[in-house]
C-alpha cells in the first residue's frame, strides 16, 4: 500500500502516517443505514442556522460554537451574518459548508432528522464492500477524481467530480472538505489489549 501511495506523488511521510492510522484492517458488520449523497451545502446549513438563531449549542453545561464566526481563519465558508440573518454569498450555495464544529454538525443532523455516521459507516460508504483504497477504486488520485492537496483550500461544488464517486454513488468522499463522524478517533480503539 505504501508504494501505491508514494507513486501517487504523495510525500512518503504523509503516506506512512495515513497508512499507520488505517491499520489494522478488520471486519465490521453494520446494520442498514442512510447516508447523504453529498456534503452538506452552505445553502442547506444556512436554513438550519436561521431556524436556530444562535451560533452556539449548550452541551452538558458547556457552550460550544456551531460555525466558525471568523471566515478566512481556516476555511472561508462564504456564510454571512447580517441584520440577524444568515445568508450565503452569491455563487456559493452549492459548495460544502466548512468551519463547522463537531457539535454544529451533530446539531445540524438532529435538525435535519438525520445523524452523523459512525466511522465504520462512513468508511463503507466511501470504499464499498471490497475495501478499495479510494472511493473510485485503487487508481491513485488525480484532479478528475478528487479535490485534494489544495493549499489554498479551494473547494468545489458538492456534485463535482462524478468520476470520483464511491461505489454507492456518493460524491467527494476523498477530498474537497473534511467530514465529521459520530465517534472519536483513537489509535488504540481496535487494539486487542
Amino acid at each position: 500500500e505504501i508504494e501505491k501511495c508514494i507513486n501517487a506523488d504523495i510525500p512518503e511521510k504523509k503516506c506512512r502516517d495515513e497508512i499507520i492510522t488505517e491499520q489494522p484492517q478488520h471486519v465490521v458488520f453494520l446494520d442498514g443505514y442512510w447516508i447523504d449523497q453529498t456534503e452538506v451545502t452552505q445553502e442547506m446549513f444556512v436554513k438550519f442556522m436561521n431556524d436556530r438563531k444562535s451560533p452556539y449549542v449548550e452541551v452538558e453545561g458547556k457552550t460550544h460554537w456551531i460555525i466558525n464566526a471568523y471566515p478566512g481563519i481556516y476555511h472561508d465558508h462564504h456564510i454571512i451574518y447580517e441584520n440577524n440573518e444568515y445568508y450565503v454569498e452569491n455563487g456559493y450555495e452549492d459548495f460544502p459548508v466548512v468551519g463547522i464544529s463537531w457539535y454544529g454538525a451533530r446539531e445540524y443532523c438532529k435538525w435535519a432528522g438525520r445523524r452523523l455516521p459512525t466511522e465504520a459507516e462512513w468508511e463503507k460508504a466511501a470504499r464499498g464492500v471490497h475495501g478499495a483504497i479510494y472511493p473510485w477504486g485503487d487508481t491513485p488520485p488525480n484532479k478528475q477524481l478528487a479535490n485534494y492537496d489544495s493549499y489554498d483550500y479551494t473547494l468545489l461544488p458538492v456534485r463535482s467530480l462524478p468520476l470520483g464517486k464511491s461505489p454507492y454513488g456518493l460524491y467527494n468522499m476523498a477530498g474537497n472538505a473534511h467530514e465529521w463522524v459520530a465517534d472519536w478517533y483513537s489509535r488504540e480503539y481496535f487494539s486487542s489489549d
